[in-house]
């Protein structure tokens, strides 16, 4: 049986934490761009005319559900019901209310 030190025993387990850190940041990664696309396109849309704030609202939910559940739902009508249910609930509750306010001015402000 080999003996192992102490020093030996930190080193195995920072390998193995640094190695699933790997894999989970290549795992992200993709999704990471992803939303950065869908953030441009909420900025895009933001700064079109025209656009009510429901719209804009709808726009940001059905990015983060589209984001959370696949691009391949989100083209369902099936979604857009559960969009419109979302912001529906959102704005029955003040505090999900203001945080969603909040955000979409955000990306009002800041038309990149």
């Amino acid at each position: 049986m080999t003996h192992i030190t102490n020093a030996e025993y930190v080193l195995m387990l920072l390998r193995s934490h640094l190695e699933r850190a790997r894999k989970f940041e290549r795992k992200q990664a993709p999704a990471r761009e992803a939303r950065a696309g869908s953030l441009q396109r909420l900025r895009e849309l933001a700064s079109a005319e025209g656009l009510s704030e429901a719209d804009l609202a709808r726009a940001l939910i059905a990015s983060l559900l589209g984001d959370e559940f696949g691009a391949e739902l989100a083209v369902e009508p099936r979604f857009q019901a559960m969009v419109e249910d979302v912001r529906l609930a959102i704005e029955r509750d003040d505090a999900a209310k203001a945080l969603l306010q909040r955000a979409i001015t955000q990306i009002q402000a800041d038309p990149r």
